[in-house]
C-alpha cells in the first residue's frame, strides 16, 4: 500500500499536530521485515520503498486504523560527539 511517511520526532522533540499535518512525507510502500537476531531477540526493520529508501531499526507497529498506521523505533543521528540514537515514530498515512 502506498503511504506518506512522516517523522513524528525531530532529534527527540515531538512535532506538534500542526507540524505533522503540514509535513512533507516520503511517498512509498511501507514494509516491515525481520532481519536477524541480536542477543537472542529478533530484530525488525521498517523500510519505505520509494525513490529514496528510509529505514529504521527495531521498528514496531504501535497503532493501526483504516487509513493510517503508526510505527516506533530508533533513528541514528551523527553529532560532533559521535553517533547517537533518537527515539523516533513514523505516521504512515494514506494520501
Amino acid at each position: 500500500m502506498c503511504l506518506s511517511v512522516v517523522r513524528v520526532y525531530d532529534r527527540g522533540r515531538k512535532l506538534s499536530e500542526r507540524e505533522l499535518w503540514e509535513a512533507e512525507g516520503i511517498e512509498g510502500d511501507v514494509r516491515i521485515q525481520t532481519v536477524g537476531q541480536v542477543d537472542g531477540r529478533w530484530v525488525r526493520q521498517a523500510i519505505c520503498m520509494a525513490l529514496t529508501i528510509a529505514s529504521t531499526d527495531r521498528a514496531q507497529l504501535v497503532a493501526m486504523s483504516p487509513r493510517a498506521l503508526g510505527l516506533e523505533g530508533y533513528e541514528e543521528g551523527k553529532t560532533a560527539a559521535g553517533i547517537v540514537f533518537y527515539r523516533q515514530g513514523w505516521w504512515c498515512r494514506m494520501r
